[in-house]
């Protein structure tokens, strides 16, 4: 096998009990490398389509890459799937130790099938893999495992993935956690684990991960470390201040998505700014394995109605909870992401989905009677505490609401699906897309759904790198970000080193690291089949151009206020630039890739799903 690779894929079906262990081909490493490549590939393989993303044909992927257990910063590991959110392809990354440990223990591909039939968790101890009971661990959150399995096992160094009552209870973007606080967060990974009666994984592992040229790459590490250190965001705004570092500006700009959606600006912003993280509720910085930048910011309550609450506060979060609630409570936001954290679920569709529930009460939609005495008034940070718990245990409204906001508008119905905002049933995160033109279509063709994590344009857009008010050239700029961010996502870079690595960088640590050469343009291809791949998984499931999109309530609805105040999504420009962005990736103006792009990209194999769905495509535009 390859240096850098355990050279293993470790299969459990839950079904049957049934554990194999195969070789990883090196054809399939040298086709996919890692992490988002080979995990989409393996997904398209092993799961049929139009299955129930929460029945036992379903599939979690977890994938290593080849940075994975190295002294090369990374994430660990990336999780593919068929989500229960969206219906469609997804993938979760996590940081922390999880993904180290279990390459060290020599797999770099952990696969699980089937459903089993009474509560277990996994044990894996480097070649030993068992299949456990764990009917004393259900109805446990996610700290309580943890430190079950620990003690169950004897060993404080196993790191343990693992889901909690949200994920038992199948809210469908639960999550799922290791190392406390990290998270395998968006899309509902979680609700899919539970959904096997699968409620731990645990792993150790002793097996050195060797890499090509040692000391040429501890050379470049010295270089690379230097760079990093240079380097603004992971230098100097990460280390001192994590992700929230710019909410303020954000806000400034009138982008940040306030009130649900309404409002560009968040009045009580300073109160929930790294200032205020800071000033008053801070306790130290984090990082993952190997990574000198430490940007998660470990956060505690030291008085009040919140005392004693405990968790790691970043933008996406803080924004959720705080701006879009229009909760100027940063203490209540510490207490509301560590219920996440707890119970299991995604904080951010969390935040989004309470928000929804505050417009829907604001607008005499829902009542006290449908929350049960609850007053879901927008900045009512008690309120929003209560409605975590009532979502995390399926009480009452919040067993509604559990099922993301798309299902939940149709449920409750009296017109909410006008003002429900998502992208193919995933919430987006916190940067308003009626004023970042790019981002509005990143967001909109993101792989996964809502997502700013595949391109980062409204990173670009924010800096001024690109003109956020124009549309010219703006699907190349992001076919360019989300070639380069898939193939950092197969070696398993964290994505805050994006201003560090490029496609020259991974040129250069390939033969270090893997002892193979390879040039940017290979390194574009490979990044092009990967997004395409992803694609061709959401096609076969029937995902076509009308997924692409907003709601018309953002083509309709102009920002209310702030330095963005009118602004609104413009249709024509919109469809523009979703044609250019269709054809230069070579997908017909369905976007469904073509059987010629498939070709090129060595995926001819995938020809069948996504042809079938474009003759259904055809048949119903000439219907």
């Amino acid at each position: 096998m390859l240096p850098s690779y355990a050279g293993r894929i470790l299969c459990v079906d839950l079904s049957t009990g049934k554990i194999t262990k195969r070789p990883l081909s090196e054809e399939l490493a040298r086709k996919y490398v890692g992490g988002k490549g080979l995990g989409a590939r393996l997904l398209y393989d092993e799961v049929n389509p139009r299955r129930n993303p929460l029945g036992p044909e379903n599939k979690l992927v977890f994938t290593t890459g080849p940075t994975t257990g190295t002294m090369i910063p990374n994430k660990g590991y990336i999780l593919s799937y068929k989500s229960p959110l969206t219906g469609i392809y997804a993938s979760s990354s996590a940081g922390g130790f999880f993904g180290t440990e279990l390459k060290q223990a020599g797999y770099d591909v952990l696969i699980i099938g089937g459903r089993s039939e009474k509560p277990v968790y996994l044990w894996i101890d480097d070649n030993e893999v068992e299949i456990r009971d764990a009917k004393h661990l259900w109805g446990k959150d996610t700290f309580e495992t943890n430190d079950t399995v620990k003690e169950e096992i004897g060993d404080e160094e196993i790191k343990v993935a693992r889901i909690g009552p949200s994920g038992e209870k199948l809210v469908r973007y639960a999550s799922i956690f290791n190392d406390y606080s990290r998270a395998a967060g968006r899309c509902g990974a979680g609700a899919v684990m539970g959904s096997k009666n699968l409620k731990a994984i645990a792993v150790r592992g002793t097996k050195a991960v060797e890499v090509a040229k040692i000391d040429e790459l501890l050379e470049f590490l010295r270089e690379f470390y230097k760079v990093l250190k240079e380097t603004y965001s992971t230098g100097i705004s990460y280390p001192q201040w994590g992700t929230p570092a710019n909410l303020s500006v954000i806000n400034q700009m009138g982008v940040f998505p306030t009130r649900y959606w309404h409002k560009g600006t968040f009045d009580g912003h300073e109160k929930i700014d790294r200032e205020a993280i800071r000033e008053r509720v801070l306790v130290k910085s984090k990082a993952c394995y190997s990574c000198p930048v430490n940007c998660a910011k470990l956060s505690a309550v030291k008085e009040g109605l919140y005392a004693g609450a405990v968790s790691e506060l970043d933008y996406e979060t803080i924004w959720a909870f705080g701006g879009l609630c229009e909760n100027d409570n940063i203490e209540s936001i510490v207490r509301a992401i560590e219920l996440c954290d707890k119970y299991g679920i995604d904080a951010v569709s969390a935040g989004n989905i309470i928000a929804f529930a505050m417009e829907c009460y604001d607008r005499g939609i829902i009542t006290t009677k449908d929350t049960e005495g609850i007053k879901l008034v927008f900045g009512n940070h008690e309120a929003i505490i209560q409605m975590v718990g009532r979502i995390a245990m399926r009480e009452g409204l919040g067993d509604i609401l559990a099922e993301g906001v798309r299902e939940a508008a149709k449920q409750i119905g009296k017109g909410a699906e006008e003002f429900a905002i998502h992208v193919k049933g995933l919430e987006p995160p916190g940067f308003d897309p009626r004023a970042l033109k790019g981002t509005a279509l990143a967001f909109a063709v993101a792989d996964r759904g809502g997502c700013h994590l595949p391109s980062s344009l409204y990173t670009y857009e924010l800096m001024g790198v690109i003109d956020k008010d124009i549309i010219e050239g703006k699907a190349a700029f992001l076919r360019d970000l989300e070639n380069r961010f898939a193939v950092g996502d197969s070696m398993i870079f964290c994505r805050f080193f994006r201003d560090v690595y490029f496609l020259d960088t991974i040129v250069n640590l390939f033969p270090l690291l893997i002892g193979i050469k390879t040039d940017e343009a290979e390194l574009q291809g490979l990044g092009e089949r990967i997004v395409t791949l992803a694609r061709a998984f959401s096609v076969r499931e029937g995902l076509s151009r009308k997924d692409d999109s907003w709601p018309e309530r953002f083509f309709k609805e102009p920002i209310e206020e702030g330095a963005m105040k009118g602004m609104v999504l413009i249709k024509d420009e919109f469809n523009k630039m979703l044609d250019e962005y269709y054809e230069i990736r070579g997908w017909d103006r369905n976007g469904i890739p073509t059987e010629e792009k498939l070709r090129e990209l060595g995926l001819s194999d995938l020809n069948l799903g996504v042809k079938t769905l474009r003759q259904k495509v055809g048949e119903a535009v000439k219907g």
